[in-house]
């Protein structure tokens, strides 16, 4: 048997290496460059999905977290009644005493109670339409530079890939030398 045959597995690996390479460097500076308006497209596409308009107005309608927010709703109340009122407004403070501040706090509390949930789902609702999330994000993901950004986070992952090129090539060159060996 030839002498020769036996670089068989190192010339098989240094091509799976090679070959691993060559496509990595493909991938990032050809295939991923040409395809990012589609990406982001679809990365646009796929944040109005991840961020449901209906979920939200329903959260923020939900009792409870009206219910969370009037603590601190009602020491604002207390604060604006008991001490912005007098300030700005001293000839009202003379005439209203403390069952009247407590018994105005109680209507607004009652109305906030009421009127929170359909503020916030208005103010959502302007939200949903005056901010087109597609848009917003195809424009932010537009900015970014795909390649650089996963030549930075891949290159571990490229010496893997590139490894197991060399791995598998070395595998096909150690089989390829045992048919030569079994067939000559």
């Amino acid at each position: 048997m030839n002498p020769w045959l036996y670089s068989i597995p190192l010339v098989s690996a240094l091509i799976g290496w090679i070959f691993n390479r060559v496509v990595y460097q493909q991938f990032l500076n050809n295939y991923l460059p040409a395809r990012k308006n589609s990406i982001v497209a679809l990365l646009g596409e796929k944040a109005e999905q991840l961020l449901p308009f209906s979920k939200i107005e329903e959260k923020i309608g939900d009792p409870a977290l009206v219910e969370k927010a009037m603590p601190m709703i009602e020491s604002h109340i207390d604060e604006f009644l008991t001490v912005k009122l007098p300030q700005e407004i001293p000839m009202l403070a003379m005439f209203v005493g403390n069952k009247t501040t407590d018994k105005i706090k109680e209507v607004f509390i009652t109305q906030l109670r009421a009127l929170f949930p359909k503020v916030m789902g208005t103010i959502v609702k302007d939200f949903k339409t005056n901010l087109n999330i597609r848009q917003s994000v195809t424009d932010e993901f537009a900015k970014i530079d795909i390649t650089a950004l996963l030549k930075e986070k891949l290159s571990g992952t490229s010496k893997k890939f590139a490894m197991a090129g060399l791995l598998l090539g070395l595998l096909i060159g150690l089989l390829n030398l045992l048919l030569f060996y079994i067939l000559a």
